[in-house]
């Protein structure tokens, strides 16, 4: 292996334990056996185990955002029920990176909680931008914005937890329901 997939490999082996058990079962010599690897290769490829979380969940973030961004489109006028559509793809595509944000793992270092704050921010704007497009006298767009993310965050985290019941056809005929009437109450 390169140096390069061998940093992915042991990265997708901490992710993996990191998801099951949380980040405390996530130990320098656990991480190592499972990666078949000697554990001064994690010191040498990420300094320490806590450089090897930020790695980590930095790698994720960068999953995530991409995928965020290529839902929105290069101006970010794609409309909301589609950006849901697209990110409900990714989270059935590549459910470990996002049962890590919706879901942060039992001891979860404070750069998770810092990445995931930033992340929000960024879809609260974007829903913010959608809102002020649809309705540019729209009262507080702000408080708005939070309501549509907390509920899209609660389908997101449903379609984890309960994938027979909260079925992707299920899911967005809801959000195109609820869609239309905060259209009609926006205008």
């Amino acid at each position: 292996m390169t140096a390069e997939e061998r940093r992915e490999q042991i990265l997708d082996v901490a992710h993996k334990i990191i998801n099951a058990e949380g980040f405390h079962a996530a130990t320098p010599n656990r991480i190592a056996d499972a990666a078949g690897v000697n554990r001064s290769l994690l010191y040498q490829q990420f300094g320490d185990l806590a450089g090897l979380f930020v790695a980590l969940i930095d790698r994720e973030v960068a999953r995530a955002a991409a995928q965020f961004h290529e839902a929105v489109g290069p101006d970010g006028d794609t409309d909301a029920l589609h950006v849901f559509d697209a990110i409900l793809q990714a989270v059935d595509a590549h459910p470990d990176t996002w049962r890590l944000f919706l879901f942060p793992p039992e001891g979860a270092p404070p750069e998770l909680y810092e990445r995931l704050a930033r992340s929000q921010s960024a879809v609260r704007k974007y829903f913010i931008h959608q809102l002020l497009q649809a309705n540019p006298t729209l009262e507080d767009p702000d408080y708005t914005a939070y309501v549509l993310h907390a509920a899209g965050r609660e389908l997101l985290q449903l379609r984890l937890t309960e994938p027979e019941s909260a079925t992707p056809d299920r899911l967005r005929a809801l959000v195109r329901r609820l869609g239309s009437e905060i259209q009609d109450r926006i205008r």
